[in-house]
């Protein structure tokens, strides 16, 4: 999980239909952690329904894991969890903290850290 780079984040949509995208995620401690813009559906699906399921994949092996999704409340947590963000994925980051893309990872403003805690993980 630690090595991987790209997750599958599935959500539950508002009528019930699955939303699926790709994510850059840090794990830690059986919990997985994406950073996120406040504004993107999977957060809206996810205050709406925190059911969730996280899907990661390493050559021909996959992890599976479907549990509740809480936004980070802490300013600690948050800042934490996106340092280890950074250290993970290495974005060079410019004066202001944004990344290449011009994305303010430290903003609470903008951004959010969804914390995953699971419920059931499979193994495929």
């Amino acid at each position: 999980m630690k090595r991987q780079r790209l997750a599958s984040f599935a959500t539950v949509g508002v009528k019930g239909e699955p939303h699926v995208v790709p994510v850059f995620f840090t794990y830690e401690n059986g919990k997985v952690f994406v950073q996120t813009d406040r504004k993107f559906v999977k957060v809206r699906n996810l205050m709406k329904n925190p059911s969730v399921a996280v899907a990661v994949y390493g050559e021909e092996e996959a992890v599976i894991i479907r549990g509740k999704a809480r936004i980070i409340e802490s300013d600690e947590e948050f800042a934490k969890r996106t340092e280890e963000h950074v250290d993970k994925y290495g974005p060079k980051l410019n004066s202001q903290g944004r990344d290449s893309l011009g994305i303010p990872l430290f903003d609470r403003e903008i951004r959010y850290v969804v914390e995953v805690s699971p419920e059931k993980v499979m193994f495929w």
